[in-house]
């Protein structure tokens, strides 16, 4: 056995400094009760030196029936995939200078993406007691068709019935309540805040088509519920110092950026999808399709309500280069025939391997392959009426692109999706929405000198 005087690859373990730990709760600051397409603003207002441990930080909201009071007939039923997500349409984070820190538009569809793809025990557990999604995620349907349903066929929904509230906590999907480190607000300059742009009145929830009262809603008692750390008054004073001279703090996360385009109704045969962006270290792209003019309508979910438009493959141009070689292979035809092999594992895999960049746990799924409310990808026949819970995903490192990323950042770089679609597939039924999600590195540095925060990527 070698002696400890010659084990020179031994690591001696590091002081920690002490902290005192707490957790604090912020308001906001722009009003206390708040209605559709308004903007809900939480300042992170944390004492001086402090840290704040922001993967451990959440947002605590109460929702409120308003409709009057008449049984059944008056039930707003959540989404079974989102939950109370779905009353937030787009996140923001901005510092307290007025940089922009992050933005991340359709937020409600991205968060039914990540709950998409976890096995299905987190969702009905921890997802339906504190965000409201359905007890039965592998049954649940999502509404995805203008005719509604009727109240007889709750499908595993959650409700709030009238003039009755629910409260609820989420944890954001988001690059800062991401971060790898602490995050030094207790050093900055002026008042970081979230900002919730909350979704429109029918967006946010859904009504059955036999109800008799109309259903709306509000929103209050925001809480951002920080961890807070604050180190003793020597770390405090070594670290201020350390940042003042000159040397900056980077923290690093993973992100989503957000663009949208619209693919035109009755769209089939091989669709060209061109989005845009400027990201210099993107890891992985997603790509959802919605039906349009569902997103506002209250018989529809619209957070979760995907469509894969009679999908038969998919190809990305990511900087003028086709990944991969050869497209992805979809087929859910043999469900409606029975001939064939349904071939959908390949888009599975990728969308799981473009989301283990921001959370390795997104590994199982509350979805299967059957012709049922919770298909991943509906056959033909059902593309129309029923909800997909696919998306349209490729890990750009699993086609050799290393472990930073491809570099967006420069012009004339095009990113594009090849979808390839077939007959009677969900644009019959309208204009659909391709949601691009950028899943992208982010860093975050803080200037000791003039105490500003700002993001990089």
């Amino acid at each position: 056995m070698t002696p400890s005087v010659l084990r020179y690859s031994d690591q001696i373990p590091q002081m920690s400094p002490q902290m005192d730990f707490n957790y604090i709760s912020m308001i906001p600051s722009n009003g206390a009760v708040f209605t559709g397409n308004q903007e809900v603003r939480i300042p992170i207002n944390v004492p001086a030196d402090s840290f704040v441990d922001m993967k451990r930080a959440y947002i605590r909201y109460k929702i409120t029936n308003l409709a009057a009071a008449g049984g059944n007939h008056s039930l707003m039923a959540l989404d079974p995939i989102v939950g109370a997500a779905s009353f937030i349409g787009t996140f923001r984070v901005v510092s307290g200078t007025g940089s922009l820190l992050e933005e991340i538009q359709h937020y409600d569809a991205l968060v039914a993406q990540m709950n998409i793809n976890k096995n299905d025990g987190v969702v009905k557990s921890r997802g339906a007691i504190t965000m409201g999604t359905s007890q039965s995620p592998m049954t649940a349907v999502a509404i995805s068709n203008v005719a509604g349903n009727a109240i007889a066929a709750l499908g595993g929904k959650q409700t709030i019935e009238a003039t009755k509230s629910k409260v609820f906590y989420h944890e954001p999907v988001s690059a800062v309540f991401n971060a790898d480190k602490l995050f030094p607000f207790g050093y900055t300059q002026g008042t970081s805040y979230i900002s919730l742009t909350l979704n429109s009145n029918d967006g946010a929830v859904c009504e059955f088509n036999d109800s008799t009262n109309t259903v709306t809603w509000n929103a209050s008692e925001f809480e951002l519920v920080l961890p807070v750390l604050r180190p003793g008054a020597e770390f405090a004073n070594n670290f201020r110092t350390l940042i003042q001279s000159g040397l900056p703090i980077n923290i690093h996360s993973v992100g989503f950026q957000n663009s949208q385009q619209n693919i035109e109704a009755n769209a089939t045969g091989m669709q060209t999808v061109t989005f845009s962006t400027r990201k210099r270290s993107v890891k992985s792209v997603m790509t959802t399709l919605r039906v349009n003019n569902q997103l506002t309508q209250k018989l529809c979910n619209s957070s979760s309500g995907f469509k894969n438009n009679n999908a038969k493959d998919y190809q990305y141009s990511i900087g003028g280069r086709r990944i991969p070689s050869a497209p992805i292979k979809v087929d859910t035809t043999s469900e409606d025939n029975g001939v064939g092999g349904v071939d959908i594992g390949g888009a599975y895999n990728n969308t799981l391997m473009a989301l283990g960049h921001y959370d390795s746990n997104l590994r199982g799924s509350i979805s299967n392959s059957s012709t049922d409310g919770s298909a991943y990808m509906q056959p033909v026949a059902s593309d129309t009426t029923l909800s997909s819970r696919s998306a349209f995903a490729l890990d750009l490192e699993s086609y050799g692109e290393g472990l930073s990323g491809m570099n967006l950042a420069g012009q004339g770089l095009p990113l594009v999706l090849h979808l390839n679609c077939g007959s009677t597939g969900a644009a019959s039924v309208g204009a659909l929405l391709a949601d691009l999600y950028v899943i992208h590195d982010v860093i975050f540095t803080l200037d000791g000198v003039s105490g500003t925060l700002s993001a990089s990527s």
